[in-house]
């Protein structure tokens, strides 16, 4: 495995002289947007926070808090949405006062008709348990006007990591850095959707249950977390799935969400972390997606590269894969076995004593070791704006962003980039063999 520091931000990236702006931000993995009828963007932040855009992500206008109908300020928008004619949507998290489980929320739904200024009255889309969790900018409006928001539900008690499983991590000049996301979590998921034919006011369920990964026929089964959901055609829906077997999960749509088949592995390598999937103007698939490979993950190596992608079969093969932001000069990583792949190294920091590793992979992490991740995605007509979160560890180990106090970034990038550089294309020997393999 090789990888490669710059001399200003330790981060290679395919073709950096084709972005039309970067924005070094504070904003996390709080992001979402949408195109508003004058054409003006607005961005949803830090669950609050607006601004716009009337250039198409190259300026940015002040920001403002939202304030909802009730006189308190709004907390917690996690995505947008447009409505009919100059309305739009948000969902926001709900954390029940009487409850001690983090996964245990209620969504709520909201409406602006003044820009994002103020918003109406919450209403609930789902009552408390089985949950419905969410991350950010998830909201699909498809071609027949219904809006699919893809959940996922969390099993089990605690937090995060499984109490006395311990850290993993590896060390940057002999200084520990955590390399932890997700691998000890004590919870199950699966994903499943609400959807609303009526701009929000009422909501159902997908009719056929929630959607997790059968290993083989009578277990063992793997969860599944944080889905992205793009339309194909009208009716027909993909989705994408986080999961910890090397691999990200796709599941389809043929009746605009209501039923899903089952879970399959994709040919798209990955880790314990979400991506995004949206539709480009030209019918294409758009994936972004932390694209990492299993020596890479075992070594530690688990949100160092995030990626690109392109189908120009519906979500059945991907090409054209390019760099976003990366420790990595290779914009393409081989899809291995489909296995549970974790890193190998793992350190207590209780007194109950540490884990052995495998020796192979418990090497040095270089200066420059990065974190890119969770990406927000809004396509327009002549371009894409992809945020996600951006920290680094200096020599010493300790981590920062690019510039104080930042942790994320925003690039605005031509569609032509994610093709290479070219205009985009389709490619008829696909069609052809597409033809050939049906039944």
């Amino acid at each position: 495995m090789t990888f490669t520091e710059t001399e200003t931000d330790h981060s290679p990236m395919t073709n950096p002289d084709g972005v039309l702006a970067v924005h070094e931000t504070d904003y996390g993995h709080s992001v979402s947007w949408v195109q508003l009828a004058d054409g003006k963007i607005l961005m949803l932040c830090k669950g609050s926070e607006f601004h716009t855009s009337g250039d198409g992500g190259i300026t940015w206008s002040d920001g403002w808090r939202g304030q909802c109908e009730e006189g308190c300020e709004l907390e917690d928008a996690r995505a947008l949405v447009r409505l009919d004619g100059d309305g739009v949507g948000l969902v926001a998290d709900y954390h029940p006062e009487d409850s001690i489980n983090y996964y245990d929320k209620q969504l709520v739904f909201r409406r602006s008709y003044d820009g994002g200024k103020t918003w109406s009255k919450g209403s609930a889309i789902n009552p408390r348990g089985p949950t419905s969790f969410i991350w950010q900018d998830m909201f699909l409006r498809t071609s027949s006007g219904r809006i699919i928001l893809p959940v996922y539900l969390a099993i089990g008690q605690g937090r995060f990591v499984k109490e006395g499983a311990g850290v993993v991590g590896g060390y940057v000049n002999g200084n520990f850095v955590s390399t932890d996301a997700h691998f000890t979590d004590p919870h199950f998921g699966a994903s499943y959707v609400w959807y609303s034919d009526d701009d929000g006011e009422t909501w159902k369920r997908n009719r056929d249950g929630e959607l997790f990964i059968i290993v083989r026929p009578g277990g063992p089964f793997e969860p599944t977390f944080e889905p992205s959901v793009a339309e194909v055609e009208p009716g027909k829906l993909f989705m994408l799935m986080r999961a910890n077997l090397g691999r990200y999960f796709q599941a389809w749509s043929y009746d605009d969400g209501e039923t899903w088949t089952r879970p399959q592995p994709t040919q798209l390598a990955g880790t314990h972390a979400p991506a995004q999937v949206r539709t480009l103007p030209n019918g294409h698939l758009l994936c972004v997606l932390t694209q990492q490979g299993q020596e890479e993950i075992k070594r530690g190596f688990i949100r160092t590269r995030l990626s690109s992608a392109i189908s120009r079969t519906g979500g059945k093969l991907w090409e054209f894969f390019q760099n976003v932001q990366s420790i990595h000069p290779e914009p393409y990583v081989p899809p291995g076995p489909i296995d549970n792949i974790h890193p190998e190294g793992v350190f207590s920091l209780t007194e109950s004593g540490g884990f052995e590793g495998d020796a192979r992979y418990m090497t040095s992490l270089p200066v420059g070791y990065g974190r890119f991740s969770y990406p927000s995605v809004l396509v327009l007509e002549d371009r894409v704006l992809i945020s996600h979160t951006y920290t680094w560890h200096d020599e010493m180990g300790r981590r920062t962003g690019v510039a104080e106090g930042k942790n994320s970034r925003i690039k605005v990038l031509p569609l032509s980039w994610f093709y290479g550089g070219r205009e985009p294309y389709d490619n008829p020997d696909l069609a052809r063999l597409e033809e050939s393999a049906s039944p």
